[in-house]
């Protein structure tokens, strides 16, 4: 299992926003990933029963989004905008950063399948900008962001209070850590 950083700017809205939280996080990144590899041993909870690369090279990754359609199979929310989801993705070295998320991928995509098409924290979003949104409308514990439902399906406790830069350098160190 990898943990995947988005390091590039989309176009349009997306891209827009995708500066906007680096510019705020003082960060490469603005988006996180979790990538289900071939071997996780979590064929059976994928959408399409595998973990192989589909054709053009697409691997399972799943995470929570602002503005992408959840796909048809979703349990909650298909068709709709926004929320977690299972999505093929053909990962670019040039777009993502990628490393090794030394969790359990089991417990990871069981997160993920009971979570999906939870809708997405836009309150926690507010909250990274001023946090006086967070103390007077505090996130649903029903809704997430990115970096806080890969935090959680890795096991960390306040996920919340991950962002995909924060998650993306203390994954960092501790696989630092494990190499020495």
């Amino acid at each position: 299992m990898l943990l995947a950083s988005y390091t590039t700017t989309r176009p349009g809205l997306q891209g827009l926003a995708n500066r906007l939280i680096r510019f705020r996080l003082r960060s490469r990144e603005s988006h996180s990933e979790v990538v289900f590899m071939l071997g996780d041993g979590v064929d059976d909870l994928m959408p399409d029963g595998t973990c192989e690369a589909d054709a053009k090279g697409a691997v399972w990754c799943a995470s929570s989004v602002a503005w992408e359609r959840l796909p048809a199979w979703s349990k909650r929310r298909a068709g709709k905008h926004g929320g977690v989801r299972f999505k093929r993705i053909a990962l670019k070295p040039a777009h993502w950063r990628l490393q090794p998320y030394r969790r359990d991928p089991r417990h990871a995509a069981k997160v993920f399948k009971r979570r999906e098409g939870e809708a997405y924290s836009w309150r926690l979003i507010l909250g990274w900008v001023g946090w006086l949104v967070t103390v007077v409308w505090p996130p649903s514990r029903r809704k997430s962001v990115c970096s806080q439902i890969c935090a959680q399906a890795g096991g960390s406790k306040d996920a919340w209070r991950f962002d995909p830069a924060v998650l993306r350098v203390a994954v960092e160190a501790e696989n630092a850590a494990l190499k020495e």
